[in-house]
């Protein structure tokens, strides 16, 4: 008899509630305070943490991810550890924003480009 592992504990199969699902598991794994996915206009795609945080971190990513020098933060951000990566999925650029986090951060943060990356293409 053959066993499927399932690793995934929580599914769904609504866009919204599934990226919100894989972004929590991140965002509790690495320690995270915040993530999110924004579009390239600064709207929040899918996010776990604190709803007004989320929102400042997806308006500020596409203008951090381009900036050389950084950027002054807003007050909701300012002294936390804010990382942007530019992502390109299914030929649409999209930001991961984390907040907070530790060593674990880069391995949790791809991660959630993959999985994120599967549920844009299956839902």
């Amino acid at each position: 008899m053959r066993f499927i592992y399932e690793r995934r504990v929580r599914r769904s199969s609504d866009r919204t509630t599934a990226l919100r699902y894989q972004l929590e598991r991140s965002r509790e794994e690495a320690g995270l305070e915040a993530i999110v996915l924004a579009d390239r206009d600064g709207l929040p795609v899918g996010a776990a943490g604190d709803e007004a945080l989320c929102r400042e971190m997806a308006a500020y990513a596409p203008l951090v991810s381009k900036s050389i020098m950084g950027l002054p933060l807003p007050p909701l951000l300012s002294g936390g550890d804010l990382d942007v990566r530019p992502v390109t999925l299914h030929g649409r650029p999209y930001f991961l924003a984390a907040l907070g986090g530790g060593t674990a951060r880069d391995v949790w943060l791809r991660s959630s480009v993959e999985g994120v990356g599967r549920i844009l293409a299956t839902n």
